[in-house]
């Protein structure tokens, strides 16, 4: 979720360039200068239309509802049990993890089933939400959008931020579509969120915790 978050990320990142598609490179050939202009052309027209706001971001852009605020609660409830009692399967994804970086020092070269296993370790650490999510097989689109609404502006204190929690501060210069978008229904979200500011900071706390990542 930001992110904002989007805070958190394992030592192991480097290691997941590895398994990048290089072999793209190759396929790169010459092209007559014809062809680099029409491709010149289409790229500038491409660039004056943007794409419509939601797709500039995942966060609903909509002021959110009680619905929305009972849905992120609930899973987010369940994400911090689950983090005071992980399953076997939590422990064994972070065990995984801590022998894949202790055995980096070594230079020993990650596989493609160690990128799954540290990635799944992320997940228990610091986005516990985003599994009980899948396990209660709901649109994960749909929350990922809420909780970036609502951790925008309510985030734990420990991750520090302005009154507003996690939300950025203003850009300079004339703000665009999306920003001001952003910043209307933040200062909608904001005072709706307001009775449930001080459960959601210990939520994000529990779950966002830097402390759970694998060392």
């Amino acid at each position: 979720m930001r992110a904002a978050r989007h805070f958190r990320t394992f030592r192991f990142a480097i290691f997941l360039c590895a398994f990048a598609p290089l072999c793209a490179c190759g396929n790169r050939g010459s092209s007559s200068p014809s062809e680099d202009a029409s491709n010149a052309q289409a790229s500038s027209g491409s660039n004056l239309a943007e794409p419509p706001l939601d797709q500039q971001t995942e966060q609903k852009l909509d002021p959110l509802t009680k619905d929305d605020v009972d849905l992120y609660l609930k899973v987010m409830r369940a994400a911090a049990e689950r983090v005071k009692n992980p399953t076997p399967s939590d422990l064994a994804a972070l065990d995984g993890a801590k022998k894949i970086l202790a055995g980096s020092g070594t230079g020993r070269v990650p596989t493609r089933e160690d990128a799954k296993t540290l990635a799944r370790a992320n997940l228990v650490a610091t986005s516990m939400d985003q599994i009980v999510v899948e396990e209660m097989k709901l649109d994960a689109r749909a929350y990922r959008g809420i909780a970036e609404a609502v951790e925008a502006v309510v985030s734990s204190p420990s991750q520090g931020g302005d009154s507003r929690g996690g939300a950025a501060p203003p850009a300079k210069g004339p703000a665009t579509p999306l920003e001001k978008r952003l910043s209307d229904v933040n200062s909608t979200n904001e005072k709706f969120l307001a009775p449930f500011r001080v459960e959601i900071q210990q939520l994000v706390a529990a779950i966002r915790n830097p402390a759970n990542l694998a060392k």
